[in-house]
């Protein structure tokens, strides 16, 4: 199950933020995972208008299953109840608070196994990289040249500089806005280090937090690619190759 509550820091002992389209963070937890990631929703809080819908959209993209909050508009509230996510107005108290009076079933906790529709952790002295691609092709796919609206990523774990396994993992998709969802994902799924043709400030600061090195790489396929990263051709993005404009 994903639950999300609005709230105004970005950590677990925050208040819940009374608001939902401009609050401050969503906190979305995972509850096979056991994962808690920080939305920043600097956007909504500075849109003209639209907050609450754009925000309701937004927590279709991470696919949640219920929502904790304030209020929910009439607007909002029916973009919610198409997308089939179950909200709970007149939240208080902390975002721990909040999770901890869930029923234990819906508790985020460490699962056993993986979810379904997780790949598993790469094998001990294994490293994990993903590649933006538009097939499913593995080492033979093209690449996509955008990190967030991309088909698949090909996964590929290499350990000794020999590359295990080739694992396509497909993208959930992409809106505006939405550049923190790859983040999830590819966290969720052992990823290391990503290779990207370019990105955004806010994306690759998010993949910064989580513990994710991306690379700036050339390459027409993800095999070329991977040839340049094992014979150290790729360096670590800096600050000052980070696109501006909209997300990728």
């Amino acid at each position: 199950m994903i639950i999300a509550v609005t709230a105004k820091e970005a950590s677990l002992q925050s208040e819940v933020d009374p608001r939902f389209g401009r609050a401050a963070y969503f906190l979305i937890a995972n509850s096979l995972t056991g994962e808690v990631y920080a939305h920043d929703n600097t956007e909504g809080i500075e849109a003209d208008n639209g907050a609450g819908t754009g925000a309701s959209q937004l927590l279709a993209e991470y696919k949640v299953d219920v929502l904790y909050t304030g209020h929910v508009g009439p607007k909002a509230a029916e973009v919610l109840d198409k997308a089939k996510i179950t909200y709970h107005e007149h939240t208080e108290g902390t975002v721990e608070e909040v999770l901890s009076r869930l029923p234990q079933e819906a508790m985020p906790q460490t699962a056993e196994e993986p979810p379904a529709e997780s790949v598993s952790a790469p094998e001990k002295g294994a490293i994990r990289l993903a590649i933006p691609a538009d097939s499913d092709a593995g080492l033979q796919a093209q690449r996509s040249g955008h990190f967030g609206k991309c088909a698949y990523y090909t996964l590929i774990d290499i350990k000794d500089q020999q590359v295990q396994q080739v694992v396509p993992l497909q993208n959930g998709g992409h809106v505006q806005g939405g550049c923190s969802v790859p983040v999830v994902l590819l966290h969720a799924n052992h990823v290391k280090k990503l290779i990207v043709a370019g990105i955004g400030g806010r994306p690759l600061q998010g993949f910064r937090e989580t513990g994710i090195e991306v690379y700036a790489g050339v390459g027409q396929t993800v095999q070329e690619t991977i040839d340049l990263f094992l014979n150290d051709e790729l360096s670590p993005i800096s600050n000052d190759q980070v696109c501006g404009g909209g997300p990728q």
